[in-house]
């Protein structure tokens, strides 16, 4: 009885140690002051809390403490990033390992420890419970038009939709009849545009009815993709209750609403991305009995997935991979198959965009990362060599470099009027050597750039660029006409904003990844399979390579539409289905 007792003692004087820890980190992070009522209430919760959890009896305890471990760790440094991104004289390494740091990476710990103690294993052990199948074409119907009614509104008070400056740059091609073509932004998704545009546009004369016409469709057709999920889950015996939150969160959540009406590529290739993991499954239930009829909505599908978005092949390799991995008995179909999208995009790429006259991308495009790494060098004012000083200024002026350096953003550098695109495509080989040995010299400063440039994909606690709301300026007198009265536009633009709570929420890029990883890692826990996952994990390693923006939201959209469906997975059971 005696030594129970001291055991008891024992774990309280830690569990309050803990507790002290984390309040000190709290108060270091500025989000409380010392001398404050509030501030020792939320001690005394603390204590309280960490007191009543058992945090020594858990069979996921090495999971747990690995999952605290890296989450506290991008917290901490995501913080000294956030902070110091614009500080050219602050090193993030020596910030890291600061004795400041120390504690708030303790402290944090201890209380991502004990909220994950507390989740993850009901996360494991949770069980849907299952109910009898609806009827689908109900489902289908009813689910549509309850989401297209709730984005309604934003139609009608961003009327005839948002357009942003890459909108009116598609928007252009279409009116000027593709008479110029670029792949800059996708050709399929200008063609998508153009269709519904020319429908409108020829029977009213007017480019306000034509981009309206557009938008309708782009409602239609992601108000269908979102339906057919919920009828694929109700196929799948899915309770009701989680079928009306899935309903819900497409139908109510702003994000949807404001996207359902942007001319972006983005969008729509949101939606495929989440067919594409809807396919995913199904050649998981057929595992065993797969035949090459089962992949031609696979096949389809990722045409339009690796076509609507100029980096998606890099995700689609991927796919290919694990594919090969995990179906190992079925190799040779999914070599035939994987073969018919490579080869269509790859042709149409090639020598299709060649007759046709389609211009590609900028090299810019895809080196934005070591330009990044270069500029921030420049940024810090480090000691180039005159060899390096010689290419460099061909590719823009060092002392322009480091002036128009944005750590969260690549455009201040590849679309700088100084730019020479030319002298990287004439000398590719020369410029990537000199990337490679300034990164071998800078490490440091390289890193930073990195974590500048990519910070928004895995720390959560970053303002995100999130909507459009207006039509950029334009030469077709092309304006916002609202429908509803100026109340509406308040209320939309008031969820819209960041520091609204309880909607802010649904902004966060990190935490939506950080969702995505626990629930993957239930679904191995599980003994499911992490296959349609990589779809989406692809996607994100895409943004961790060669991000444009360090939190570009609509650039992940596809994690946020097929986020239901991720969290489910680890209760679906891979049975054959029709």
């Amino acid at each position: 009885m005696n030594n129970l007792l001291t055991k008891i003692k024992r774990y309280n004087l830690v569990q309050i140690f803990m507790a002290v820890v984390t309040y000190c980190a709290i108060l270091k992070l500025g989000l409380l002051k010392s001398y404050n009522i509030v501030s020792w209430l939320v001690l005394l919760i603390l204590i309280l809390f960490y007191i009543k959890a058992d945090i020594f009896n858990n069979k996921y305890k090495k999971d747990i403490t690995l999952f605290s471990i890296f989450f506290s760790f991008l917290l901490v440094f995501g913080n000294i990033v956030y902070c110091e991104k614009n500080n050219p004289n602050v090193s993030f390494l020596r910030e890291l390992v600061s004795l400041n740091s120390l504690i708030i990476f303790i402290g944090i710990f201890n209380l991502l420890y004990i909220v994950l103690y507390n989740i993850l294993p009901k996360l494991v052990d949770y069980k849907i419970k299952k109910n009898l199948q609806l009827n689908n074409k109900k489902l289908f119907i009813v689910s549509f038009l309850i989401i297209f009614l709730c984005w309604l509104p934003y139609f009608l008070n961003y009327f005839p939709g948002i357009l942003t400056s890459d909108s009116i740059s598609e928007l252009t091609t279409v009116i000027n009849n593709f008479s110029v073509v670029s792949d800059h932004h996708p050709v399929i998704h200008t063609l998508f545009v153009a269709g519904p545009y020319n429908i409108g546009f020829k029977i009213f004369n007017s480019v306000t009815v034509g981009v309206s016409f557009s938008s309708v469709v782009q409602m239609i057709i992601m108000a269908s993709i979102f339906s057919s999920l919920i009828v694929f889950l109700n196929k799948r015996n899915i309770n009701r209750k989680i079928l009306l939150l899935i309903l819900g969160y497409y139908a109510i959540l702003p994000m949807h609403g404001f996207y359902s009406i942007t001319m972006w590529k983005d969008i729509v290739f949101s939606g495929v991305l989440l067919l594409l993991v809807m396919e995913c499954i199904k050649l998981l239930e057929k595992k065993e009995n797969l035949k090459f009829k089962d992949f031609t909505t696979f096949i389809i599908v990722s045409i339009f997935c690796v076509f609507f978005r100029n980096n998606a092949i890099y995700m689609y390799f991927l796919l290919f991979i694990f594919s090969l991995i995990i179906f190992r008995k079925k190799i040779k179909y999914f070599i035939c198959a994987f073969s018919i999208v490579f080869c269509v995009y790859f042709v149409v790429k090639g020598p299709v965009f060649n007759y046709f006259n389609v211009s590609k991308s900028a090299s810019a495009e895809y080196i934005g990362m070591p330009l990044q790494q270069i500029g921030r060098m420049s940024f810090k004012n480090v000691e180039f060599s005159d060899y390096e000083k010689k290419y460099l200024n061909k590719l823009i002026p060092i002392e322009v470099m480091a002036k128009s350096y944005n750590p969260g953003l690549t455009d201040g550098i590849k679309f700088n009027k100084n730019y020479n695109g030319k002298a990287f495509d004439d000398n590719k080989t020369t410029y990537f050597k000199i990337w490679l040995d300034l990164v071998r010299k800078y490490p440091s400063i390289s890193l930073e750039a990195y974590a500048a440039s990519t910070l928004g994909y895995w720390y959560p606690n970053v303002e995100p660029s999130t909507v459009a709301m207006s039509i950029e300026s334009n030469s077709f007198n092309l304006e916002k006409q609202s429908k509803l009265p100026e109340v509406f536009n308040k209320i939309f633009t008031k969820i819209e904003n960041i520091n609204t709570p309880l909607f802010n929420i649904e902004w966060s890029i990190g935490l939506c990844f950080w969702i995505i990883l626990i629930f993957c890692w239930v679904s191995i826990k599980r003994k499911k399979s992490i296959y349609p996952y990589i779809p989406i994990f692809g996607i994100w390693i895409t943004m961790m390579i060669a991000s444009p923006a360090f939190a570009e939201f609509r650039y992940v959209y596809g994690a946020f539409t097929c986020l239901p469906l991720l969290m489910i997975i680890p209760y679906i059971n891979f049975e054959n289905k029709d």
